[in-house]
């Protein structure tokens, strides 16, 4: 891939878009936020992963062209509109192309999120419906010979995207609300970005958090003590007595073992696998309700 001649930090472009969606796992939102802003320098200039892209890109993309999938060929384009940078790897005037190499393989074109996000992006902004993602299998030697074998093609129809690319337009129009803070505020934290709302409830929660693990370990501490009185009371033959104040203390002696039956659905099922389908009736089981997770600090 050429290099481009703008300033890439001036505008938000296809690698942006998973950062700002935080599905990246390389940079976060915030940084690239510092880095828009010019708070932040931007010192990655690249890896021998996207060197060893940059050497199968055009090979790739002259595969493809040999084929004769389009009567037109895909060549490498580039397009800024406004704050939007759009630098393509292919582009035929009907269909964008988008090329990656990775080891991480799959067969679903969905499970590509990060790859699909930056070519819809690229899809609606060249204002076409259609994409190819081809998607290269790379090899842990790294080869620059190109092997046909190693690569998957997904076309792509923006009309079955609709969802994620209003998810894309929401989360871009967000980040640049987002860079104009950081740019009149350069001190100005992450968690000043958040909504106001989110982070009052966020707060709240935490607070009640802390003190539910401070329960916690007194119901631990409580529990450790219960048993070693329990102990005590079995070895001193003491039933019942009373605390000066008045608090009662009672020993609630140890049930019995005892053997019950009960009903053995999978021993029936093998046995009888004639009658559990006759007396069987498919029903629905919700899915588990989503929640949210709080991970405490281990100073708290």
């Amino acid at each position: 891939m050429q290099n481009v001649t703008v300033d890439r930090d001036k505008y938000i472009g296809g690698s942006d878009i998973p950062i700002i969606m935080g599905i990246s796992p390389f940079k976060t939102r915030f940084d690239l936020l510092l880095e828009k802003a010019g708070l932040k320098e931007n010192d990655f200039n690249g890896n021998k992963y996207t060197e060893y892209g940059n050497v199968l890109e055009p090979k790739i993309r002259d595969y493809i062209n040999n084929q004769g999938l389009s009567k037109k060929i895909y060549k490498e384009d580039k397009k800024i509109i406004d704050d939007i940078r759009c630098h393509v790897d292919g582009f035929n005037g009907e269909t964008v192309l988008e090329i990656k190499t990775t080891s991480q393989v799959h067969d679903n074109v969905d499970d590509y999120k990060i790859y699909l996000v930056q070519l819809l992006f690229y899809m609606q902004y060249m204002n076409v419906d259609k994409g190819l993602l081809a998607v290269y299998e790379r090899p842990d030697d790294f080869n620059e010979e190109f092997d046909e074998n190693r690569l998957k093609t997904y076309y792509i129809s923006i009309d079955n995207y609709k969802e994620m690319i209003e998810q894309i337009n929401k989360e871009v129009d967000q980040f640049r609300i987002d860079l104009v803070k950081v740019k009149e505020n350069p001190f100005i934290t992450e968690e000043e970005l958040l909504p106001t709302d989110l982070t009052e409830l966020s707060n709240k929660l935490v607070a009640l958090e802390n003190k539910l693990a401070e329960m916690k370990k007194i119901e631990a501490e409580s529990k450790e003590l219960k048993a070693q009185l329990k102990s005590a009371m079995e070895n001193n033959n003491i039933k019942k007595w009373e605390t000066p104040n008045g608090v009662k203390i009672t020993l609630v002696a140890d049930g019995e073992d005892k053997v019950v039956r009960k009903f053995n659905e999978k021993l029936f099922k093998d046995n009888n696998l004639d009658l559990w389908d006759e007396y069987s009736e498919d029903v629905i089981q919700k899915g588990k309700a989503g929640y949210v997770k709080i991970t405490l600090s281990k100073e708290d």
